[in-house]
């Protein structure tokens, strides 16, 4: 087992972890953890944009009735606007 903290550094070991985790995409999509991972590793370590966006957009989704989960999304979606696209958007800000 890991920590969250583990995957949040910059080191080639978390890379690893990153890599290890998104082997089991298929096997693990609907888990809203998975995600949560992926994005942890990703805000850390740039990585590309539209990818981002999609585990992004998968963790809001699957976290809806998760509430402090999703407000935490959210809050974090409106201090980053300029990261996103109008598509996110129209999905984080309905009501």
């Amino acid at each position: 087992m890991f920590k969250k903290k583990d995957i949040q550094t910059t080191i080639p070991d978390s890379k690893k972890l990153y890599d290890l985790i998104s082997m089991t995409e298929k096997k693990s999509s609907l888990d809203y953890k998975y995600w949560e991972m992926k994005i942890l590793h990703q805000i850390k370590n740039t990585s590309s944009r539209s990818e981002f966006e999609r585990n992004f957009i998968n963790l809001y989704l699957l976290s809806k009735n998760i509430e402090k989960k999703n407000k935490s999304l959210k809050l974090y979606y409106l201090r980053n606007i300029p990261r996103f696209s109008e598509e996110t958007n129209i999905i984080i800000m309905q009501k």
